[in-house]
């Protein structure tokens, strides 16, 4: 396949220029092609899809897409951006494989105009701030680097996917979870790689550890068609390809793509594309690329100025950041040396209610137990029940108040797993209010489940590191990721900072998953059903997704939300 070449300068990983083509030829690049319409209107064709585009749209043609520029007005200036992929494939490993879907032009099913509108202020504001820098006369290698990475990332958190519907694209229903994205990326990536052979729904679903039914409904659900459908499309393009800068034989193409036959192929056809390969061929004159009437630099860096002046509200971006966990650094300390909690007791109730919570106090292992002032002065009565009580957890008694007790109040999950890791132990009441082990219900707090969280490990040391905190102990390792921004966070782990092929197991707790939230949400019910108190439990510990380690570990973590990653050697 001949590539158009693209010349970069200074070192960068993206070439930025402006335009004011009336026609060309189809072709493709190894580049990812970013097309802003400064003025005029043009026609922009990807394949068989043909978009009319007028002022202010944008539209992307991916790696290695058959595209056009066609029938522009004669002011049309254009504004493009060619981005090597292979640039950024530490960050996103399977950037070549991945959709970009921002057209305006298109609405999908239910697509929310708001929310897309918003995207494209954030998008079309990080294309300014690169065409102006890119444009001046001394430029900022390293600006320019931070510029196209933010841009990049915009691309890739907030314009992937697509859905089809009349054999049209359209923009994806609604934004897929990371984890779907990713393993649609590895699908199409798999599909591209082996067109040309036999690929079957079941090859997949093994390659994914999923079942044929789960798989057939993710894609259904997420591109709107099929998979028999989406490895069509995908051996359709590569054909269309061999059509515009080959002189094989329709029969050879058939086979070379993948199809069972000539007439399946031209089925297929005929159905996305309304004319049979060998009609497309005879109607497609190659064109010498021709342009319309000039510009000045200037001209064309003014009428991006309104991209430029946007309120601060509409280009919050989110923040990317690619880590390595370093487990064998120093800074680690012993978890229960120093943050061991105190309980409280203040009353007889508490005191004689402590039979029942001995399995969940040894987990905490307290160090110690402190009665209040009413309790202190029943010592005969109050001290000898308590200390046969506790006897198996080995805890001393205190009768005298103790100082530098931390206040807190962790009504959820985040603010509990924080706060169980600040500097100075916990005191902790047994029942009642925060901060407390258990609800006045007998539900275990988030407090209680962050501290049960690390008394699974066996001698938990911890180190708190910039955006993360680090747990380990001899046989597993984990990294707390907190997110205190109103815009996602972005995380990258490269493969190669991690054990090779370690197990993972990650999970993601909202704020809002609590048992007091829980309570509160099913109108505070004195007493609870054994069942509803162990979802309620359940509920609190976030999803859980298991895997294998295999390459680059990219994930999100929401605003107001944490994800907990356990990595098993």
């Amino acid at each position: 396949m001949l590539f158009e070449s693209i010349s970069y300068q200074d070192q960068l990983p993206f070439e930025l220029s402006f335009l004011n083509v009336a026609e060309e030829s189809k072709h493709c690049h190894q580049e990812i092609e970013i097309l802003l319409v400064l003025r005029g209107v043009t026609h922009y064709q990807i394949y068989h899809t043909d978009y009319e585009l007028n002022p202010g749209d944008l539209i992307i043609a991916d790696a290695e897409d058959l595209h056009q520029i066609h029938d522009s007005s004669e002011d049309i200036l254009l504004l493009a951006i060619h981005v090597d992929a292979g640039g950024f494939e530490h960050l996103y490993p399977d950037i070549r494989y991945m959709f970009f879907v921002c057209e305006e032009c298109m609405e999908g099913p239910s697509a929310n105009k708001q929310l897309l509108q918003s995207k494209l202020a954030l998008l079309k504001h990080a294309i300014a701030r690169l065409a102006y820098d890119y444009m001046r006369e001394t430029r900022d290698a390293s600006l320019l680097m931070e510029e196209i990475n933010e841009l990049i990332s915009i691309l890739v958190h907030h314009f992937q996917g697509f859905f089809m519907e009349d054999y049209q694209y359209k923009i994806s229903q609604e934004d897929l979870s990371p984890d779907d994205l990713q393993r649609l990326c590895r699908i199409t990536r798999f599909i591209m790689l082996h067109y040309d052979q036999k690929i079957t729904l079941d090859d997949v679903s093994k390659m994914e550890h999923l079942s044929s039914f789960y798989l057939s409904h993710l894609i259904k659900e997420n591109l709107g068609f099929n998979f028999q459908n989406f490895v069509n499309v995908i051996r359709l393009e590569f054909a269309e390809k061999r059509l515009v800068f080959t002189n094989d034989t329709l029969t050879r193409i058939s086979q070379d793509c993948g199809f069972s036959s000539l007439n399946y192929f031209n089925k297929c056809f005929s159905a996305w594309y309304g004319k049979t390969p060998a009609q497309y061929r005879k109607a497609y004159v190659p064109k010498e690329r021709s342009f319309q009437k000039p510009f000045t630099q200037e001209e064309a860096l003014a009428l991006l100025t309104p991209y430029l002046n946007v309120s601060k509200g509409e280009t919050e971006l989110p923040k990317s950041l690619s880590l390595t966990l370093d487990f064998n650094g120093a800074g680690f300390w012993d978890f229960w040396e120093t943050r061991a909690p105190r309980i409280l007791l203040e009353s007889l109730e508490e005191v004689l209610a402590l039979s029942t919570c001995l399995t969940t106090l040894s987990r905490l292992r307290p160090s110690c137990f402190v009665l209040n002032e009413s309790l202190a002065g029943l010592r005969e009565t109050a001290l000898p029940i308590l200390e046969t009580v506790i006897a198996p957890l080995g805890v001393p008694v205190l009768t005298q108040p103790i100082s530098c007790v931390r206040s807190v109040c962790a009504s959820d999950s985040v603010s509990a797993f924080k706060q169980a890791l600040e500097q100075g132990p916990l005191s902790l009441r047994l029942l009642g209010s925060s901060p407390a082990i258990f609800t006045k219900n007998g539900l275990e707090t988030s407090l209680c489940q962050a501290l049960c969280f690390l008394s699974d490990f066996e001698r938990p040391q911890v180190r708190a590191a910039e955006n993360h905190v680090l747990v380990k102990d001899e046989h597993v390792m984990a990294a707390l990721f907190f997110n205190d921004e109103p815009v996602p966070l972005n995380i990258c782990l490269p493969a190669d900072s991690l054990p090779k092929g370690a197990r993972l197991l990650r999970r993601e707790i909202e704020a809002s998953q609590s048992s007091c939230g829980a309570l509160e949400a099913l109108g505070q019910p004195e007493q609870i059903p054994p069942l509803l108190r162990k979802r309620i439990h359940q509920s609190a510990y976030g999803s859980m997704r298991f895997s294998v380690l295999k390459e680059d570990l990219n994930f999100t973590v929401y605003p107001d939300s944490m994800v907990i990653l356990e990595i098993y050697r």
